[in-house]
């Protein structure tokens, strides 16, 4: 993590509609109470923004110049996941979309049974940090007023 000012584009998602429990291929009902915008996790969305191919030791991202800007991203700002380049937070968006559309976000059980059809609806935001690091000096300080004694 550097200090700095960083701007970055990143994924956010809601739920819009799902299915009854137990019933994934039932009626899809809208959600009353809208969810609030969330930042789309990479260990649940992050392999259809950003997929991989091959296998062993020629595992690689499909999209290497944006895997690589998402990797840049994250180790810049301390783990916020996104990309620098507009186009490719766009590309990103889009492959989410269509995935969650046919059903790839659904929710599973532990089995991986598909267990409850749900609907989001993706945006891109424009995010913008700035981190700043200072030493702190504990020249005059005991330990005693460090552990909150008298």
């Amino acid at each position: 993590m550097r200090d700095g000012t960083f701007t970055f584009y990143a994924l956010q998602h809601r739920r819009t509609h799902e299915s009854s429990w137990g019933k994934p291929e039932g009626k899809l009902k809208k959600i009353k109470k809208k969810d609030k915008w969330a930042f789309s996790s990479w260990d649940y969305f992050g392999a259809t923004a950003e997929p991989w191919y091959g296998r062993g030791n020629d595992w690689r991202p499909k999209h290497r110049k944006s895997q690589n800007e998402t990797h840049e991203v994250w180790s810049n700002t301390g783990g916020c996941h996104g990309w620098w380049t507009f186009k490719y937070a766009v590309r990103a968006l889009e492959r989410v979309r269509k995935a969650g559309a046919k059903g790839k976000f659904d929710s599973r059980d532990n089995y991986d049974k598909p267990m409850r059809a749900v609907r989001h609806e993706f945006r891109l935001v424009k995010v913008t940090m700035s981190k700043k690091t200072e030493r702190v000096s504990l020249k005059n300080i005991t330990s005693f007023a460090l552990l909150g004694k008298k």
